[in-house]
Protein backbone atom coordinates (compact mmCIF):
# COMPACT_ATOMS: atom_id res chain seq x y z
CA UNK A 1 0.00 0.00 0.00
CA UNK A 2 0.80 3.51 -0.88
CA UNK A 3 0.00 6.98 0.21
CA UNK A 4 -0.22 9.21 -3.19
CA UNK A 5 -1.01 13.19 -2.91
CA UNK A 6 -3.71 12.96 -6.13
CA UNK A 7 -4.33 16.37 -5.93
CA UNK A 8 -0.54 17.43 -6.46
CA UNK A 9 -0.26 15.02 -9.66
CA UNK A 10 -3.26 16.08 -11.15
CA UNK A 11 -1.83 19.78 -10.81
CA UNK A 12 1.30 19.07 -11.70
CA UNK A 13 -0.40 17.60 -14.96
CA UNK A 14 -2.24 20.58 -15.04
CA UNK A 15 0.59 22.70 -15.45
CA UNK A 16 2.60 20.20 -17.90
CA UNK A 17 -0.49 20.81 -20.53
CA UNK A 18 -1.16 24.29 -20.13
CA UNK A 19 2.28 24.68 -20.89
CA UNK A 20 2.54 22.36 -23.79
CA UNK A 21 -0.74 24.23 -25.00
CA UNK A 22 1.20 27.70 -24.81
CA UNK A 23 4.21 26.24 -27.36
CA UNK A 24 1.50 24.78 -29.66
CA UNK A 25 -0.78 28.17 -29.69
CA UNK A 26 2.97 30.18 -30.46
CA UNK A 27 3.48 27.73 -33.46
CA UNK A 28 0.40 27.66 -34.86
CA UNK A 29 0.87 31.54 -34.89
CA UNK A 30 3.84 31.00 -36.94
CA UNK A 31 2.25 28.74 -39.24
CA UNK A 32 -1.39 29.79 -39.19
CA UNK A 33 -1.57 26.76 -42.12
CA UNK A 34 -0.85 24.20 -39.95
CA UNK A 35 -3.99 23.78 -38.38
CA UNK A 36 -2.85 20.54 -36.66
CA UNK A 37 -0.60 22.35 -34.34
CA UNK A 38 -4.11 24.75 -33.25
CA UNK A 39 -6.19 21.55 -32.71
CA UNK A 40 -3.48 20.08 -30.20
CA UNK A 41 -3.33 23.41 -28.45
CA UNK A 42 -7.04 22.66 -28.08
CA UNK A 43 -6.19 19.26 -26.87
CA UNK A 44 -4.11 20.27 -24.28
CA UNK A 45 -5.75 23.13 -23.01
CA UNK A 46 -8.97 20.82 -22.90
CA UNK A 47 -7.08 18.28 -20.83
CA UNK A 48 -6.02 21.26 -18.47
CA UNK A 49 -8.68 21.84 -17.32
CA UNK A 50 -10.09 18.27 -16.68
CA UNK A 51 -6.95 18.13 -14.64
CA UNK A 52 -7.85 21.41 -12.85
CA UNK A 53 -11.16 20.06 -12.30
CA UNK A 54 -9.78 16.38 -11.18
CA UNK A 55 -7.55 17.96 -8.81
CA UNK A 56 -10.35 19.27 -6.47
CA UNK A 57 -12.53 15.87 -6.58
CA UNK A 58 -13.59 14.49 -3.19
CA UNK A 59 -14.60 11.11 -1.99
CA UNK A 60 -17.83 11.81 -2.91
CA UNK A 61 -19.27 11.84 -6.31
CA UNK A 62 -19.28 15.59 -8.07
CA UNK A 63 -20.44 16.19 -11.57
CA UNK A 64 -17.91 18.65 -11.89
CA UNK A 65 -14.94 16.96 -10.75
CA UNK A 66 -15.86 13.65 -11.63
CA UNK A 67 -18.43 13.67 -14.82
CA UNK A 68 -16.85 16.52 -16.12
CA UNK A 69 -12.99 16.48 -15.29
CA UNK A 70 -12.96 13.30 -16.33
CA UNK A 71 -14.49 13.92 -19.73
CA UNK A 72 -12.39 16.99 -20.60
CA UNK A 73 -8.96 15.03 -19.87
CA UNK A 74 -10.70 12.13 -22.53
CA UNK A 75 -11.55 14.99 -24.66
CA UNK A 76 -8.18 16.14 -24.62
CA UNK A 77 -6.98 12.57 -25.92
CA UNK A 78 -9.70 12.44 -27.91
CA UNK A 79 -8.58 15.93 -30.06
CA UNK A 80 -5.42 14.42 -30.13
CA UNK A 81 -6.50 12.08 -32.45
CA UNK A 82 -7.82 14.95 -34.39
CA UNK A 83 -4.48 16.64 -34.99
CA UNK A 84 -2.80 13.50 -36.47
CA UNK A 85 -5.81 13.20 -38.63
CA UNK A 86 -4.89 16.68 -39.39
CA UNK A 87 -1.40 16.19 -39.54
CA UNK A 88 -1.92 13.63 -42.45
CA UNK A 89 -4.33 15.23 -44.39
CA UNK A 90 -7.36 12.87 -43.45
CA UNK A 91 -11.03 13.35 -43.19
CA UNK A 92 -11.87 14.19 -39.52
CA UNK A 93 -13.89 12.11 -37.75
CA UNK A 94 -15.31 14.46 -35.19
CA UNK A 95 -18.49 12.59 -33.76
CA UNK A 96 -16.34 9.82 -32.52
CA UNK A 97 -13.74 11.87 -30.81
CA UNK A 98 -16.74 13.52 -29.03
CA UNK A 99 -18.39 10.14 -28.43
CA UNK A 100 -15.86 8.45 -25.80
CA UNK A 101 -16.28 11.81 -23.61
CA UNK A 102 -20.28 12.60 -24.18
CA UNK A 103 -20.53 8.98 -23.22
CA UNK A 104 -18.54 8.98 -20.03
CA UNK A 105 -20.54 11.79 -18.71
CA UNK A 106 -24.03 10.55 -19.54
CA UNK A 107 -23.02 7.06 -18.06
CA UNK A 108 -21.54 8.59 -15.06
CA UNK A 109 -23.80 11.54 -14.79
CA UNK A 110 -27.23 9.21 -15.34
CA UNK A 111 -26.13 5.64 -13.97
CA UNK A 112 -26.24 6.62 -9.72
CA UNK A 113 -24.44 2.99 -9.39
CA UNK A 114 -22.09 3.88 -11.61
CA UNK A 115 -21.41 7.66 -10.71
CA UNK A 116 -21.01 6.69 -6.99
CA UNK A 117 -19.03 3.64 -7.79
CA UNK A 118 -15.13 4.39 -8.03
CA UNK A 119 -13.64 1.07 -9.65
CA UNK A 120 -16.60 0.59 -12.15
CA UNK A 121 -15.50 4.40 -13.32
CA UNK A 122 -12.17 3.40 -13.12
CA UNK A 123 -13.03 0.07 -15.59
CA UNK A 124 -15.30 2.22 -18.05
CA UNK A 125 -12.61 4.96 -18.16
CA UNK A 126 -9.78 2.59 -18.70
CA UNK A 127 -11.38 1.30 -21.77
CA UNK A 128 -12.16 4.54 -22.93
CA UNK A 129 -8.63 5.94 -22.65
CA UNK A 130 -6.75 2.54 -24.16
CA UNK A 131 -9.59 2.97 -26.76
CA UNK A 132 -7.92 6.22 -27.93
CA UNK A 133 -4.18 5.61 -27.27
CA UNK A 134 -4.59 2.95 -29.65
CA UNK A 135 -6.18 4.84 -32.65
CA UNK A 136 -3.72 7.63 -31.77
CA UNK A 137 -1.13 5.02 -32.47
CA UNK A 138 -2.72 3.57 -35.26
CA UNK A 139 -2.53 7.08 -36.86
CA UNK A 140 0.85 7.45 -35.96
CA UNK A 141 1.89 4.59 -37.78
CA UNK A 142 0.25 5.33 -40.99
CA UNK A 143 2.74 7.28 -43.12
CA UNK A 144 2.07 9.68 -45.76
CA UNK A 145 3.06 8.77 -49.12
CA UNK A 146 6.85 9.23 -49.92
CA UNK A 147 7.31 10.50 -46.26
CA UNK A 148 9.01 8.62 -43.70
CA UNK A 149 9.27 10.35 -40.20
CA UNK A 150 11.65 8.18 -38.01
CA UNK A 151 9.89 9.06 -35.20
CA UNK A 152 6.76 7.77 -35.81
CA UNK A 153 7.66 3.81 -34.72
CA UNK A 154 8.49 5.17 -31.38
CA UNK A 155 5.37 7.93 -30.54
CA UNK A 156 2.97 4.99 -31.89
CA UNK A 157 4.66 2.47 -29.46
CA UNK A 158 4.48 5.28 -26.47
CA UNK A 159 0.47 5.62 -26.88
CA UNK A 160 0.27 1.60 -27.18
CA UNK A 161 2.26 1.02 -24.19
CA UNK A 162 0.03 3.69 -22.29
CA UNK A 163 -3.71 2.25 -23.66
CA UNK A 164 -2.18 -1.13 -22.45
CA UNK A 165 -1.29 -0.38 -18.73
CA UNK A 166 -4.77 1.62 -18.74
CA UNK A 167 -6.16 -1.55 -19.27
CA UNK A 168 -4.33 -2.99 -16.96
CA UNK A 169 -5.91 -1.16 -14.27
CA UNK A 170 -9.34 -3.61 -14.87
CA UNK A 171 -7.96 -6.62 -13.51
CA UNK A 172 -5.73 -4.40 -10.71
CA UNK A 173 -9.33 -2.95 -9.71
CA UNK A 174 -10.92 -6.18 -9.01
CA UNK A 175 -8.04 -8.04 -7.44
CA UNK A 176 -6.36 -4.44 -5.10
CA UNK A 177 -9.77 -2.23 -5.40
CA UNK A 178 -9.57 1.87 -5.40
CA UNK A 179 -10.38 3.67 -2.23
CA UNK A 180 -12.32 7.18 -3.40
CA UNK A 181 -10.94 10.27 -2.81
CA UNK A 182 -8.08 12.48 -3.32
CA UNK A 183 -7.51 12.79 0.51
CA UNK A 184 -3.54 12.41 1.62
CA UNK A 185 -4.35 9.91 4.65
CA UNK A 186 -6.35 7.19 2.22
CA UNK A 187 -3.46 4.40 1.28
CA UNK A 188 -4.48 3.60 -1.79
CA UNK A 189 -3.10 0.18 -3.67
CA UNK A 190 0.78 -0.01 -5.04
CA UNK A 191 -0.42 -0.46 -8.54
CA UNK A 192 -2.19 2.72 -8.59
CA UNK A 193 0.87 4.78 -7.25
CA UNK A 194 2.70 3.80 -10.01
CA UNK A 195 -0.06 3.73 -12.91
CA UNK A 196 -1.05 7.66 -11.42
CA UNK A 197 2.67 8.39 -12.02
CA UNK A 198 3.11 6.96 -15.75
CA UNK A 199 0.20 9.04 -16.63
CA UNK A 200 2.08 12.17 -15.59
CA UNK A 201 5.35 10.85 -17.13
CA UNK A 202 2.77 9.88 -20.19
CA UNK A 203 1.64 13.49 -20.65
CA UNK A 204 5.13 15.07 -20.94
CA UNK A 205 6.44 12.15 -23.69
CA UNK A 206 3.30 12.57 -25.40
CA UNK A 207 3.75 16.20 -26.00
CA UNK A 208 7.51 16.49 -26.81
CA UNK A 209 6.59 13.64 -29.17
CA UNK A 210 4.15 16.18 -31.13
CA UNK A 211 6.68 18.68 -31.26
CA UNK A 212 9.54 16.11 -32.88
CA UNK A 213 6.93 14.79 -35.36
CA UNK A 214 6.52 18.48 -36.50
CA UNK A 215 10.13 18.88 -36.94
CA UNK A 216 10.67 16.10 -38.87
CA UNK A 217 7.53 17.23 -40.87
CA UNK A 218 9.03 20.20 -41.63
CA UNK A 219 12.60 19.03 -42.68
CA UNK A 220 10.75 16.40 -44.82
CA UNK A 221 8.92 19.27 -46.12
CA UNK A 222 12.16 21.49 -46.95
CA UNK A 223 14.38 18.54 -48.28
CA UNK A 224 11.14 17.96 -50.68
CA UNK A 225 11.54 21.27 -51.64
CA UNK A 226 14.75 21.43 -52.38
CA UNK A 227 14.23 18.39 -54.50
CA UNK A 228 11.32 19.30 -56.65
CA UNK A 229 10.64 21.07 -59.64
CA UNK A 230 7.81 23.99 -58.44
CA UNK A 231 6.32 24.10 -61.59
CA UNK A 232 5.55 20.29 -62.86
CA UNK A 233 5.84 19.00 -59.46
CA UNK A 234 8.17 16.56 -60.38
CA UNK A 235 12.23 15.36 -59.04
CA UNK A 236 14.61 18.42 -60.60
CA UNK A 237 17.66 17.73 -61.71
CA UNK A 238 19.25 17.03 -58.72
CA UNK A 239 17.08 14.83 -57.04
CA UNK A 240 16.77 13.12 -60.50
CA UNK A 241 20.87 12.37 -60.94
CA UNK A 242 21.00 11.62 -57.04
CA UNK A 243 18.22 8.66 -57.59
CA UNK A 244 19.99 7.64 -60.95
CA UNK A 245 23.64 7.38 -59.59
CA UNK A 246 21.69 5.08 -56.84
CA UNK A 247 20.05 2.91 -59.22
CA UNK A 248 22.99 2.44 -61.78
CA UNK A 249 25.18 1.57 -59.05
CA UNK A 250 22.93 -1.27 -57.95
CA UNK A 251 22.97 -4.16 -60.18
CA UNK A 252 19.37 -4.17 -61.30
CA UNK A 253 19.84 -5.68 -64.91
CA UNK A 254 18.91 -3.83 -67.87
CA UNK A 255 18.08 -0.08 -67.64
CA UNK A 256 16.78 2.58 -69.71
CA UNK A 257 17.57 6.38 -70.13
CA UNK A 258 14.76 8.68 -72.07
CA UNK A 259 15.84 12.06 -72.63
CA UNK A 260 13.20 14.13 -74.20
CA UNK A 261 13.04 17.63 -75.15
CA UNK A 262 9.98 19.80 -76.13
CA UNK A 263 10.17 20.70 -79.69
CA UNK A 264 10.02 24.57 -80.78
CA UNK A 265 9.89 26.00 -77.10
CA UNK A 266 11.25 29.07 -77.76
CA UNK A 267 8.87 29.42 -80.50
CA UNK A 268 5.47 28.98 -78.07
CA UNK A 269 6.89 31.20 -75.80
CA UNK A 270 7.68 34.14 -77.96
CA UNK A 271 4.53 33.64 -80.05
CA UNK A 272 1.93 32.79 -77.50
CA UNK A 273 3.67 33.58 -73.99
CA UNK A 274 5.55 32.55 -70.89
CA UNK A 275 1.68 31.50 -69.68
CA UNK A 276 0.97 29.52 -72.55
CA UNK A 277 5.22 27.81 -72.19
CA UNK A 278 4.09 26.70 -68.91
CA UNK A 279 0.80 25.29 -69.94
CA UNK A 280 2.53 23.07 -71.96
CA UNK A 281 5.53 21.94 -69.57
CA UNK A 282 3.31 21.65 -66.66
CA UNK A 283 1.02 19.02 -69.46
CA UNK A 284 4.16 17.20 -69.92
CA UNK A 285 5.06 17.00 -66.70
CA UNK A 286 1.51 15.64 -65.27
CA UNK A 287 1.98 13.50 -68.24
CA UNK A 288 5.35 11.97 -67.02
CA UNK A 289 3.83 11.64 -63.50
CA UNK A 290 1.61 9.78 -64.06
CA UNK A 291 4.00 6.68 -65.71
CA UNK A 292 5.32 6.75 -61.99
CA UNK A 293 3.34 4.11 -61.78
CA UNK A 294 5.70 2.13 -63.78
CA UNK A 295 7.57 0.04 -61.25
CA UNK A 296 10.77 2.12 -59.87
CA UNK A 297 10.12 4.52 -62.94
CA UNK A 298 12.05 7.90 -62.03
CA UNK A 299 11.11 11.10 -64.08
CA UNK A 300 12.37 14.58 -64.12
CA UNK A 301 12.33 17.72 -65.33
CA UNK A 302 16.04 18.60 -65.81
CA UNK A 303 15.88 22.35 -66.63
CA UNK A 304 13.62 24.13 -69.20
CA UNK A 305 12.05 22.25 -71.58
CA UNK A 306 14.05 18.65 -71.12
CA UNK A 307 12.79 15.96 -68.94
CA UNK A 308 13.92 12.49 -68.65
CA UNK A 309 12.71 9.15 -67.28
CA UNK A 310 14.40 6.29 -66.15
CA UNK A 311 13.17 2.84 -66.70
CA UNK A 312 14.97 0.15 -64.71
CA UNK A 313 14.91 -3.57 -66.04
CA UNK A 314 13.65 -2.53 -69.60
CA UNK A 315 14.62 -3.63 -72.88
CA UNK A 316 15.46 -1.50 -75.27
CA UNK A 317 12.40 -2.04 -77.29
CA UNK A 318 10.34 -1.31 -74.14
CA UNK A 319 11.68 1.88 -73.73
CA UNK A 320 11.47 2.59 -77.44
CA UNK A 321 7.59 1.98 -76.69
CA UNK A 322 7.32 4.02 -73.62
CA UNK A 323 8.83 6.89 -75.32
CA UNK A 324 6.60 6.54 -78.96
CA UNK A 325 3.25 6.31 -76.41
CA UNK A 326 4.43 9.82 -74.74
CA UNK A 327 4.92 11.46 -77.79
CA UNK A 328 2.05 10.56 -79.03
CA UNK A 329 0.03 11.36 -75.96
CA UNK A 330 1.14 14.67 -76.27
CA UNK A 331 0.54 15.21 -79.81
CA UNK A 332 -2.89 14.55 -79.59
CA UNK A 333 -2.90 17.19 -76.50
CA UNK A 334 -4.27 20.63 -77.77
CA UNK A 335 -3.63 23.66 -75.81
CA UNK A 336 -5.73 26.21 -75.96
CA UNK A 337 -4.19 30.24 -76.52
CA UNK A 338 -5.21 33.02 -77.02
CA UNK A 339 -4.80 32.85 -80.99
CA UNK A 340 -6.78 29.42 -80.82
CA UNK A 341 -5.33 25.96 -80.14
CA UNK A 342 -1.87 24.90 -80.63
CA UNK A 343 -0.19 21.56 -80.80
CA UNK A 344 3.05 20.03 -79.02
CA UNK A 345 5.58 17.61 -80.36
CA UNK A 346 8.62 16.26 -78.41
CA UNK A 347 11.71 14.47 -78.92
CA UNK A 348 13.14 12.04 -77.34
CA UNK A 349 16.83 9.63 -77.12
CA UNK A 350 17.07 6.94 -75.66
CA UNK A 351 19.84 5.02 -74.23
CA UNK A 352 19.78 1.60 -72.50
CA UNK A 353 22.60 -0.75 -71.39
CA UNK A 354 23.67 -2.94 -68.61
CA UNK A 355 26.25 -1.93 -65.76
CA UNK A 356 26.22 1.59 -67.22
CA UNK A 357 27.27 4.70 -65.29
CA UNK A 358 24.94 7.76 -64.96
CA UNK A 359 26.96 9.89 -66.96
CA UNK A 360 27.32 7.09 -70.08
CA UNK A 361 23.68 6.56 -70.23
CA UNK A 362 23.09 10.60 -69.99
CA UNK A 363 25.80 10.95 -72.97
CA UNK A 364 23.87 8.21 -74.48
CA UNK A 365 20.77 9.62 -74.34
CA UNK A 366 21.77 13.25 -75.52
CA UNK A 367 23.26 11.65 -78.35
CA UNK A 368 20.57 9.92 -79.13
CA UNK A 369 18.50 13.02 -78.83
CA UNK A 370 20.16 15.12 -81.15
CA UNK A 371 19.57 12.71 -84.11
CA UNK A 372 15.80 12.83 -82.81
CA UNK A 373 16.17 16.79 -83.22
CA UNK A 374 18.37 16.33 -86.67
CA UNK A 375 15.74 13.82 -88.34
CA UNK A 376 13.17 16.51 -87.93
CA UNK A 377 11.66 16.44 -84.51
CA UNK A 378 8.67 14.42 -83.01
CA UNK A 379 10.55 11.42 -82.68
CA UNK A 380 12.15 8.42 -80.82
CA UNK A 381 15.84 7.73 -81.38
CA UNK A 382 17.86 4.34 -79.76
CA UNK A 383 21.23 5.34 -79.37
CA UNK A 384 23.68 2.46 -81.21
CA UNK A 385 27.38 2.52 -81.36
CA UNK A 386 27.24 3.86 -84.71
CA UNK A 387 25.62 7.29 -83.01
CA UNK A 388 28.43 9.14 -82.92
CA UNK A 389 28.45 12.82 -82.19
CA UNK A 390 28.92 14.85 -85.26
CA UNK A 391 31.54 16.88 -85.96
CA UNK A 392 31.03 20.79 -85.00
Amino acid sequence: MAAIHLPTIMLGSFAALLVFSVFFILDWLRARHRLELLMWSLSFFTAAIGFALLSQRTRDYNFFTISLGNSLALAGLAFVWVGLRLFDGRRLHIAAAFAGPVFWTVLTAGVPEIGSSVNIRLCVYSVLVATYSILIAREVLRDKVGETLPSRVVVAIWFFLHGSIYLLRIPFSFLWPVVAGGDTRVLQPFWYGIITFELFVHIIVGGFSFFVLMKERMEWEHRKAAETDALTGLANRRAFFSKLDRLTSEDLGRGALLYMDIDHFKRINDQHGHSAGDMVLSAFGALLSSCETVAGCVVARLGGEEFAAFLPDTEEGDAMAFGNRLREVLAREGFKVDEGEISVSVSIGVASGCALSSDELLKRADIALYRSKLGGRDRVTLWTPEAMPLPV
